[in-house]
């Protein structure tokens, strides 16, 4: 076998003396104190070879089980069985261990069930429902993985049973196991955000919403208001939701996202300012005006001033902070694709509503610079040319938006029509 050639090279400086068995169990002992699985597995194997003693190879196959070839294990393993060693549980567990990163789910299916027999633990039966499930078998899957949550309450289980429950059409029962745990025991990191979302999804919030204002008053740390924030957003609470928020200033651009998630842009400008009065960020400025144009109900030149105004001011004011020019507090937030949608959209506004369309043309060539091949840049440079009354410049330009894009675009299809009726 290939392992004895290492086996050779091993021992090559004991060839010269004693072999000092006391003092290699303590070498290898002290490998595997130091987390060395591999030297420690290696130092075993010697003192297999030196003494013959099995309970040295079955200390190496258990080590060696530790690291990332489970078809050496597996060999180890066997070889041991074959020279007369028990398969007691330990190394039935190394079967196991190496028959799953294998994904030899029949072997490892019959290993789990023998090793259940002896050792009644959630572990086992956790296996034996992954391999259920992974096999469609949902029904013994469920009674694998209810067995399992049982002993140990663990939610990771809990979960498994709920996706399975879902599955097969079982969404009541779904609920009402959810429903009772987070009431018996709560919840931590992610599976809190798998419980809320499958409450959402059956219009259950409500269940809810008083467990997750009772954990956060119990404990008012990050991960429960988030929690809390989650569930009022999607409820449309945004005056909750802000309350919790103003709390935690880092989690506030959480906030604006569900904001915009909602497509509630009215409050996601109301949000985007009071960033920007807390810390004087002119992307928060910038972004504010985005959403505060998506949320005008009628949109002229009249109301538009102020939008221009401000948007006009935060590109100056990146540009600045860009240049170094300001203090370290108005760092940006803001990339060079940010940049250049900041001027596109507002050289796009100048132009699309006869603002000033030749200032408009200045901002949008500007984001060009930037991404040249952009297509939306390139349309509102086209539109400006088109506002200008420079048809063939508007047409050449046009040209440039390859035909898929436009047929997949609404607006776009508008523009080419038009343009190309110009004269």
């Amino acid at each position: 076998m290939m392992w004895r050639i290492l086996l050779v090279l091993l021992s090559f400086s004991l060839c010269y003396g004693a072999f000092d068995e006391e003092g290699s169990v303590f070498e290898a002992i002290e490998y595997q104190n130091q987390h060395q699985y591999q030297k420690a597995r290696d130092a075993y194997l010697v003192l297999y070879e030196e003494t013959r003693k099995l309970e040295y190879f079955k200390e190496a196959i258990i080590l060696s089980s530790a690291l990332d070839n489970p078809s050496a294990t597996l060999d180890f393993a066997n070889e041991y069985i074959a020279k007369g060693g028990e398969k007691d549980l330990a190394l039935c567990k190394v079967f196991l261990d190496s028959y799953l990163k294998l994904g030899l789910d029949q072997e490892a299916f019959k290993e789990a069930q023998s090793i259940a027999k002896v050792e009644d633990t959630p572990f086992i039966h956790d296996i034996l429902g992954s391999i259920y499930a992974y096999n469609k078998d949902f029904a013994n899957a469920l009674k694998s993985f209810q067995h399992a949550y049982d002993t140990s309450k663990s939610q990771d289980i809990l979960q498994k049973i709920i996706l399975i429950l879902l599955q097969t059409s079982q969404e009541q029962k779904a609920l009402n196991l959810l429903y009772s745990h987070l009431e018996s025991y709560g919840c931590a990191d992610a599976f809190c955000q798998f419980s809320i979302g499958v409450h959402r999804k059956f219009s259950q919030l409500h269940k809810i919403e008083g467990m997750f204002e009772k954990a956060f008053k119990a404990q008012p740390i990050v991960q429960n208001a988030q929690n809390l924030i989650l569930i009022y957003t999607y409820q449309k609470k945004f005056k909750q939701a802000s309350e919790i928020a103003a709390q935690f200033p880092f989690v506030s651009e959480v906030l604006l996202e569900l904001y915009l998630a909602q497509k509630d842009y009215a409050n996601a400008a109301i949000h985007a300012r009071n960033l920007y009065e807390q810390n004087k960020n002119p992307y928060f400025l910038a972004i504010e005006q985005l959403y505060l144009f998506e949320s005008l109900p009628q949109k002229d030149a009249r109301s538009l001033k102020p939008i221009i105004a401000n948007l006009t001011q935060a590109l100056e004011l990146l540009d600045n902070a860009k240049e170094g020019g300001t203090s370290p507090h108005m760092q940006p937030n803001a990339t060079q694709d940010d940049m250049g949608f900041f001027l596109n959209f507002l050289g796009y506004v100048l132009i699309d509503y006869e603002i000033d369309v030749q200032k408009g043309k200045t901002y949008v060539q500007k984001a060009l610079e930037i991404e040249p091949n952009n297509v939306a840049y390139i349309d509102s440079l086209a539109w400006g040319y088109y506002r200008s009354k420079n048809c063939q410049k508007a047409k050449d330009i046009f040209k440039r938006i390859p035909q898929d894009d436009i047929t997949k675009d609404q607006e776009l299809t508008n523009h080419q029509q038009l343009i190309n009726q110009c004269k």
